[in-house]
């Protein structure tokens, strides 16, 4: 009876090495203790990590720690193990030239007769090329970004100069008429606080200009989250961009503008949304007849919509299916960048909102809706 049973487990020790060599020739292998002290290095950890296996047996994980991850990162790992459980996640390490590499790490805990970890194996590969892919992909999308607000520029420059030097003007008529009446016989107190008071409103009309362009023109992907107003918002980016639209005889409608209402989140990025939404309407709808746009910021039960809807009849339901895929346009060759709504859906997927198309309305309408700051 003990040959048989002898030779089942030859068979199975054997094709465990097998497996080994296997995991060992495609896998970043290590054994470590309870404590995390490296008991076992495969060749593919010594290769990737510059290190040999005598200067990383002995030593913990720290040998190779980049400084890329928090101790929050590191403590979720740990709590996770240290309970029997499997842990996976993307690390960032440091090789011994002091280079950067990326593995994708499961580390699977052998548990004791009393159910705790006795030691633990973490099985890596290398994804080093791909995290590099991701980043290209994410400042390739970046340059669209910019290129794309680069051509919106070039579009409201002319109605931004019109909007700046109508004040302007005023201002500087008021100013004169209000240096002659000085050196006058007949000054009028009365009259020289009614000029001031319109020349505050023009400046006042002319800061909303410059935030509204502020909104717009500069990169905030790397500003905090903070709260903003996203009514002020809209107001302010309408100032720069409603001379397109008296330009094509576009009537612009307001609902829901006149009460603050409080977001949490990039008030920059969001501005690029509420600027290429607008846009949007605006050049689908120019060669119509009826030519409107309502901009509608609304309060519901756990959200913010922000909804721009025009007087078009709608977007054919063979388009919708492809709005949000990348690089997908409506747009003749050479108008914008070409990158569609897919970035601009990602921006609000980033402030735990949703970019959508509101179907069952007589015209087109586009929303994004947002968490309440209170949420």
């Amino acid at each position: 009876m003990l040959e048989p049973q002898e030779s089942k487990i030859q068979t199975l020790q054997k094709r465990l090495d097998e497996q080994i060599h296997a995991l060992n020739m495609s896998a970043i292998v290590a054994t470590t203790d309870a404590r995390g002290v490296i008991q076992y290095a495969n060749a593919k950890f010594c290769e990737l990590s510059q290190y040999s296996s005598e200067e990383l047996v002995g030593q913990t994980h720290q040998i190779i720690n980049s400084g890329y991850h928090d101790r929050e990162f590191f403590k979720n790992l740990w709590q996770t193990i240290s309970q029997g459980m499997v842990w996976r996640g993307e690390i960032c390490n440091r090789a011994k030239d002091g280079s950067l590499y990326w593995v994708d790490t499961t580390i699977v805990p052998f548990l004791g007769p009393e159910g705790k970890p006795l030691r633990y194996i973490s099985i890596r590969y290398d994804i080093t090329h791909k995290k590099e892919t991701e980043r290209e992909l994410e400042e390739e999308k970046l340059r669209l970004i910019e290129s794309e607000k680069m051509a919106g520029l070039g579009i409201l420059s002319s109605g931004i100069a019109h909007e700046l030097g109508n004040p302007l003007g005023a201002i500087r008529g008021r100013l004169e008429m209000l240096e002659a009446a000085l050196s006058s016989e007949g000054f009028d107190p009365e009259k020289a606080k009614e000029s001031i008071g319109k020349m505050i409103h023009s400046v006042d009309r002319m800061s909303k200009i410059i935030r509204g362009l502020k909104s717009y023109a500069r990169d905030g992907s790397h500003d905090a989250k903070e709260p903003f107003d996203l009514t002020m918002l809209v107001t302010d980016i309408l100032e720069i961009s409603k001379q397109k639209c008296q330009r094509f005889g576009i009537e612009v409608k307001t609902q829901g503008l006149d009460h603050p209402v409080m977001l949490m989140g990039r008030e920059t990025e969001v501005g690029q949304v509420v600027v290429n939404l607008f846009n949007n309407a605006c050049d689908a709808i120019r060669d119509l007849e009826k030519r409107w746009i309502s901009l509608e910021v609304k309060k519901t039960k756990d959200l913010v919509e922000f909804c721009v809807r025009d007087s078009g009849s709608g977007i054919p339901l063979p388009v919708q299916h492809k709005m949000f895929d990348p690089f997908f346009t409506t747009k003749e060759v050479g108008k914008g960048t070409g990158l569609g709504l897919s970035i601009y859906a990602s921006i609000v997927k980033r402030h735990g909102g949703e970019l959508f198309i509101k179907n069952g309305e007589a015209n087109t309408c586009i929303c994004a809706s947002f968490p309440h700051l209170s949420n």
